[in-house]
């Protein structure tokens, strides 16, 4: 009964939220990610970027018709590949990625078009270090610390993520460029900055215009 209740009375508070413009819905998406990365000895270093995914769940609130808050909480798998003759490496991150944008929308017949810009915040909870070598032709794997003494990779990072998109009723795709502000490296010789270009599809429950 008690279940029953709360069940109840969740669904009255969405309605309600909903009813005043604020919409939530879950979220996936893919990504491409890497680093942009310097060091002391060969200045830029050249990367490919890595598949990524992400997932969880977002939220809008309309300000006005053409305008609106969006934010979301996401489990974002980030990182970097490099390939040269000996071998590649991965760096596999798994992240807690909260963005928070500002968008402004205009309709096109069934469809709204739209852009967004705003800060991003990112903590990185696990973390997988993974090395292929051509000439042992083995597979070397460690797990990362983000020990600021002893670790290679800081776990907080945040930054800038601008993109657009089309809504269609309670359905949003989207595709968005962030790029991070802070120096994730531990290193006093090597500066990286997160780049990552991810594609999302989201679906908010209640929505339909």
């Amino acid at each position: 009964m008690k279940k029953i209740l709360f069940v109840t009375l969740l669904l009255m508070v969405l309605s309600s939220l909903s009813a005043q413009g604020l919409y939530f819905g879950p979220q996936i998406g893919i990504s491409h990610t890497s680093f942009i990365e310097k060091n002391d000895w060969d200045g830029t270093v050249e990367q490919s970027f890595k598949m990524g995914y992400q997932i969880g769940a977002a939220a809008e609130l309309e300000i006005m018709s053409f305008l609106y808050v969006g934010a979301a909480v996401t489990f974002f798998n980030k990182g970097n590949k490099v390939v040269d003759e000996f071998g590649t490496s991965k760096l596999n991150l798994g992240c807690i990625d909260i963005p928070l944008t500002i968008g402004y929308k205009v309709p096109i017949g069934n469809l709204s078009v739209f852009g967004n810009i705003g800060p991003y915040t990112c903590v990185a909870i696990t973390g997988k270090s993974i090395y292929h070598s051509e000439v042992m032709d083995e597979e070397f794997e460690h797990e990362v610390e983000f020990d600021p003494e002893f670790g290679y990779y800081k776990r907080f990072d945040s930054g800038l993520t601008f993109g657009g998109g089309v809504d269609f009723k309670q359905f949003q795709v989207k595709a968005n460029y962030s790029f991070g502000f802070v120096d994730i490296s531990t290193s006093e010789f090597v500066s990286m900055k997160n780049s990552v270009l991810n594609i999302t599809g989201t679906y908010f429950f209640g929505r339909n215009f």
